[in-house]
């Protein structure tokens, strides 16, 4: 019933081949695999993936299936790169019909190709060009995938500032314009340089970012569920015909990034009322994101979210070694990489807001196992959203000088079996979750151990004498031996701070600025239970 899967120690040893993955072949490729691994963590990113050519006579290698490759949890991100240069010297319709065509348009041939594959060849899936190493993540099932297509388009920043004469030099978006109307100048087309549509109506949405926004969705967006809504969002959002005009991605993040649905999650509302009245459609104009990133309480919101890193370093904790070969199993159990990643993969699930206070928790805990040989700390999610039925915890617990009678390896696999004890007990108690993962480990600095081990257990139909059998279990080890004491956690995203309005002389349109809101309106707080 449970996953026990042991990170890095203080001496690592090589046990199976390490996983080797992309880092791009290009400067371009090298950032946007950096950025990769950043936002969605190395476990789940994987630069410069190949797919074999089997049924070609005289191929020797495999061709690139796309430029990053994202697989974490239902989501598959497809991502396609070009750096092309301005053509300065024509005229910018002509410029632009170029520049497009190669930068836009032959990634979105790449994308839909690469989607095809993977539907219909997702075992034929390689790390390198001899296809020799095979995609370590097993990719979602058909019912379950959700594929987003991303193609970034770099060089043409300087030029598009310089066109519209303001601006951060990120190319506008015009649902208006669709397919072949973004470059065609012999089909009877208006050629709008430096503006992006729907690249590809009659397929599912391909989602276009350059060099600028690129940067600052990442920034803002930096987690694969954060990122994933957004681009969910944001297409629903183009298609519906709500939208006129955006001048720069980074103001349609800015204006997201403050609204929120009747079911507490960011999506584009209408700026004043609840339903969007039929056939109205907004512009958003240039100056949002810059009155959004100098709020202060958008200042006092990034202030808050560093300790959210710390469950990102958690994370890496153990997916540092799975992909090295020196992560540790119990004695007795095999490796299985695909049972050590979903424990991890539930942490990496978490969004931003929630790794804020997750953080907070694993900090608190650190700081108490400095003060005592044993602390525990769990975190659930009383709502109903996606996500609140996995709860997490951590326990501390640290190796002290009478231990090392029987040693470390068995203080270890006695932790571990601790754990499980408390992740059993904690899904017999909360019936609502389907799974608990938690981490079992020292205080950071303190005593002669380092290490980690993490726990995963699946809920189950629990009989009468399995629950006695974890009650006498609770009471030999005296898990839970006071009850379990539950402080309810209610925090806003956007701390209330001495304010400004989220607003510019041409940030919104006629309609939004006659609502006069403060993003404080726009904002509703968000309550976890722990």
């Amino acid at each position: 019933m449970a996953a026990i899967t042991k990170g890095i120690s203080e001496h690592t040893v090589q046990l199976r081949p390490p996983i080797v993955r992309g880092e791009g072949l290009t400067a371009s490729e090298r950032y946007l695999a950096r950025l990769g691994e950043k936002s969605f963590l190395n476990l789940w990113s994987y630069p410069n993936t190949f797919r074999d050519q089997m049924g070609h006579p005289g191929a020797s290698q495999g061709k690139e299936l796309c430029d990053l490759l994202v697989v974490c949890g239902p989501n598959i991100v497809i991502f396609s790169e070009k750096t092309i240069a301005w053509q300065s010297d024509k005229p910018t319709p002509v410029a632009w019909s170029r520049w497009f065509r190669s930068a836009v348009a032959d990634s979105v041939k790449q994308i839909r190709g690469a989607e095809r594959w993977i539907m219909q060849h997702p075992n034929r899936i390689y790390l390198d060009a001899a296809c020799k190493n095979p995609l370590p993540i097993a990719l979602p099932s058909p019912t379950e995938r959700i594929i987003h297509r991303v193609v970034i388009a770099r060089g043409v920043t300087e030029a598009c500032r310089l066109y519209f004469g303001r601006g951060s030099g990120s190319i506008h978006i015009r649902p208006d314009i669709k397919g072949a109307a973004h470059f065609d100048t012999n089909g009877g087309h208006i050629i709008e340089p430096f503006s992006v549509g729907d690249v590809d109506p009659q397929g599912p949405f391909v989602h276009v970012l350059d060099e600028t926004s690129l940067d600052i969705v990442r920034r803002e967006l930096d987690t694969i569920t954060d990122f994933t809504a957004y681009l969910q969002k944001k297409e629903a959002f183009i298609r519906s015909g709500r939208l006129t005009k955006v001048e720069g991605e980074e103001n349609l993040v800015a204006y997201y990034s403050v609204r929120i649905n009747e079911d507490g999650d960011h999506d584009f509302t209408h700026p004043t009322l609840g339903a969007w009245p039929l056939g109205e459609a907004i512009t958003i104009d240039n100056g949002l994101y810059s009155a959004f990133a100098s709020d202060p309480r958008y200042i006092a919101k990034k202030k808050l979210e560093q300790n959210s890193y710390v469950w990102d370093r958690l994370i890496e904790l153990f997916t540092n070694p799975l992909l090295d070969g020196t992560s540790l199993v119990l004695e007795g159990q095999a490796f299985n990489l695909q049972k050590s990643e979903f424990g991890v993969r539930q942490m990496a699930l978490v969004s931003r807001f929630l790794r804020r206070s997750n953080g907070d928790a694993v900090l608190g805990a650190f700081e108490e196992g400095h003060k005592t040989d044993r602390f525990f700390r769990m975190m659930i999610d009383r709502g109903k959203k996606p996500g609140s039925e996995v709860g997490f915890f951590i326990l501390i617990l640290n190796y002290l000088d009478w231990m090392e009678v029987d040693g470390y390896d068995d203080f270890r696999r006695k932790r571990a079996y601790l754990a499980e004890i408390y992740a059993r007990a904690i899904l017999a108690k909360f019936s609502a979750l389907r799974h608990v993962v938690g981490i079992a480990m020292e205080a950071p600095g303190r005593g002669k151990g380092g290490s980690e081990e993490m726990i995963h257990c699946e809920q189950q139909e629990w009989s009468e004498g399995a629950r006695a059998e974890i009650a006498a279990e609770c009471e030999r080890l005296e898990v839970f031996s006071n009850g379990i004491i539950e402080t309810p956690i209610s925090v806003a995203e956007y701390p209330a701070v001495d304010v400004l309005h989220l607003t510019s002389r041409n940030s919104l349109n006629r309609a939004q600025r006659r609502s006069g809101q403060a993003m404080a309106r726009a904002v509703r707080k968000k309550g976890q239970g722990t």
